[in-house]
């Protein structure tokens, strides 16, 4: 997606979120939504970003809910792709009926992380038919 709006003219930052993809060495108990949101704030002010459409995917929809709700003059416009969407006071716990059991399922209390939750597979999620399109 990012070539092709490049193509179009549309200057793309795609940041990564402290504790993960390449930054996953960063990775420890301290790290929650609150670091992700200022991760989004940062890439905002050192690059001087305003007027912006924000996307958020998955998890992501309540980090930008919570970079919007913090820095609303530099957002434009917020897309929720398939996205959770931020609810006052609830957690995503609270909006997702059976994220904690399945949150405490996949803890790695056995190596003693029980801060940090193993990754899923789309099959997990009865996703069965994957394709990947590549432009």
């Amino acid at each position: 997606m990012t070539p092709s709006l490049c193509k179009v003219s549309h200057e793309v930052y795609t940041p990564t979120l402290t504790g993960l993809g390449e930054r996953s060495h960063l990775v420890s108990r301290d790290i929650g939504l609150y670091t992700h949101i200022l991760d989004i704030i940062q890439v905002l002010e050192y690059e001087n970003l305003n007027k912006v459409m924000l996307v958020g995917h998955s998890y992501g929809g309540l980090v930008i809910g919570g970079v919007a709700q913090r820095v609303p003059e530099r957002i434009r416009r917020l897309v929720y792709l398939d996205a959770y969407i931020p609810q006052d006071n609830k957690s995503a716990f609270d909006i997702i009926p059976g994220l904690e059991t399945m949150y405490e399922e996949r803890t790695l209390k056995a190596q003693g992380r029980e801060w940090l939750v193993a990754s899923y597979t789309p099959e997990e999620f009865g996703v069965t038919n994957i394709k990947y399109a590549y432009t």
